[in-house]
């Protein structure tokens, strides 16, 4: 008896070790963040700066700016940017983020001068943080080249750009995950969403997707990071306390 219990104890140990190596929440990603740290998304022509500004016990104080892509600073890197105010943006705002919950709480607008309440049904960024990922396996995944040869058992596996600090960083190797966007009012309702996450995440901020892509009965909708780094410096002062 004694040995059958340690045998489907070591069973369960097996199928949680499994299923935490095959699933995750991007909430758990972001204990890894480090204040300096940043990141540069494109969407809907417009790039939009991520910094963590601070940390402080289990929340994130997130800086970001909007700038349209049109006006995407082409003199300076996104630290010499930032330095200078951020010339051309639109939006800049901080908030912060319960890493326990993956809530925001709360945001200050620089751009408005004022605090402001986000919606549960207008935050994507938590519900995002909130979803279970499913790890794609590879001969699901899309290939490189032509649709016949994409389709053999020998095409590459399609991988997306990493860009430290302006520079592309070649051989990473990315996992792909998925998950389905709940059923609620919003346009992501029910559909199925696709990101990819650096394998190695010891040498880069290698916790938020690098490539996201959310799949429509249109088409396909991208999200994919155009630079990340460390050491950002802001010249905004502290608004959280």
């Amino acid at each position: 008896m004694k040995k059958l219990l340690g045998l489907f104890f070591a069973w369960m140990i097996g199928c949680i070790h499994l299923l935490s190596a095959d699933s995750l929440f991007l909430k758990d990603n972001l204990h890894r963040a480090e204040p300096g740290d940043y990141i540069v998304i494109t969407a809907n022509k417009t790039n939009t700066l991520m910094h963590i500004y601070d940390r402080k016990e289990r929340f994130l104080i997130v800086e970001e700016i909007a700038i349209p892509a049109s006006r995407k600073p082409t003199k300076m890197d996104w630290h010499s940017w930032i330095k200078n105010n951020a010339p051309g943006n639109t939006s800049w705002v901080m908030y912060e983020i319960d890493l326990n919950t993956g809530k925001m709480q709360r945001y200050y607008s620089f751009t408005k001068q004022g605090w402001f309440e986000i919606s549960e049904a207008d935050n994507f960024l938590s519900k995002l943080l909130n979803l279970r990922l499913s790890l794609i396996p590879d001969h699901e995944r899309k290939k490189v080249g032509l649709k016949v040869f994409a389709e053999s058992e020998k095409a590459r596996i399609w991988q997306p750009n990493l860009v430290v600090e302006g520079q592309i960083v070649r051989g990473v190797k990315f996992d792909a995950w998925r998950t389905r966007w709940p059923k609620d009012s919003s346009d992501l309702s029910g559909k199925i969403i696709e990101l990819y996450l650096p394998h190695d995440n010891q040498f880069y901020p290698s916790y938020f997707p690098y490539w996201l892509q959310i799949n429509n009965s249109i088409g396909k909708s991208r999200v994919r990071m155009i630079d990340s780094g460390t050491k950002m410096w802001s010249p905004k002062p502290p608004v959280m306390i």
